[in-house]
């Protein structure tokens, strides 16, 4: 058995200091080979999640309204909660293509990525250009958008 913790307050955790690494050493440590784009491979993915979607679509609105009253009050649920992890997958790709990861051609990452925000309904290059300055402003108090902590005066007393 471990021993029984005491809490602590949550800001002692909370690092201070920097690592002793770099993010420069972190892509050190990882093999080229990680790094290379693969057109094909990225396609592949794309056409095996659309793949997905368009098979759970076709299952659910061909079969669904054929279930028993009971079974479709449990397969509309596990409908959605497929199709919203394979979407995921779809809306990880398009997020790639606004990175430029996709493939080494940027016209093809921006064709790619406009195509799969608009049927996610995400306009493309507007989210582009707010997602590169979040980027870019990630850890600032002052210059973040998208996430912002607290600050440690912000916190409450019992945290």
């Amino acid at each position: 058995m471990s021993a029984p913790t005491t809490k602590k307050n949550t800001l002692e955790r909370v690092p201070h200091s920097k690592p002793p690494f770099t993010i420069g050493d972190i892509k050190k440590a990882i093999p080229p080979h990680c790094f290379k784009r693969s057109l094909l491979r990225s396609f592949s993915y794309a056409v095996y999640d659309l793949t997905l979607v368009s098979l759970f679509y076709y299952i659910a609105t061909t079969y669904f309204h054929l279930l028993a009253s009971p079974h479709k009050y449990i397969a509309w649920p596990a409908y959605w909660t497929l199709q919203g992890c394979v979407c995921t997958g779809v809306w990880v790709i398009a997020h790639e293509c606004g990175h430029h990861a996709f493939s080494d051609y940027r016209w093809v990452d921006d064709t790619v990525g406009l195509i799969l925000h608009s049927a996610l309904m995400v306009p493309y290059f507007s989210w582009k250009y707010s997602h590169r300055r979040h980027h870019s402003n990630t850890g600032s108090l002052e210059r973040e958008e998208v996430f912002v902590p607290k600050s440690k005066y912000k916190m409450a007393w019992y945290c």
